[in-house]
């Protein structure tokens, strides 16, 4: 096996109880197991490149929303180190270009009404 498994080998240490409150864990794992089904995207069987159609659809954004984009970015990130397949790492780069705007952004808003 090349390429690590996302749900197994980076999602499971990137959300855990620890970092996610109960509830969002498990809607974001509900979201992450349709997403596999999806996408086959898993290392085991599938398609291990197909993970860079789901990290730039509006099925990762929904995760975003779930888990936040902290704990989104760490993903990516973790992503973006165990991966060596170019359209992944483009994907990655993308997404994290777009959620670094939204912060800058949230960042503006916030400071105007302090």
């Amino acid at each position: 096996m090349g390429e690590p498994d996302f749900l197994r080998h980076i999602v499971t240490k990137v959300l855990t109880p620890t970092t996610l409150d109960v509830k969002r864990l498990d809607e974001a794992r509900k979201l992450l197991a349709k997403a596999e089904a999806k996408y086959n995207f898993s290392s085991y069987g599938g398609e291990p490149e197909r993970l860079a159609d789901y990290l730039l659809s509006p099925d990762f954004i929904n995760l975003v929303f779930i888990i936040g984009v902290n704990l989104s970015k760490k993903l990516l990130h973790i992503v973006n180190e165990s991966y060596n397949n170019q359209k992944i790492k483009d994907a990655v780069n993308k997404i994290l270009e777009e959620l670094d705007g939204y912060s800058g952004e949230e960042t503006n808003q916030l400071m105007m009404y302090k």
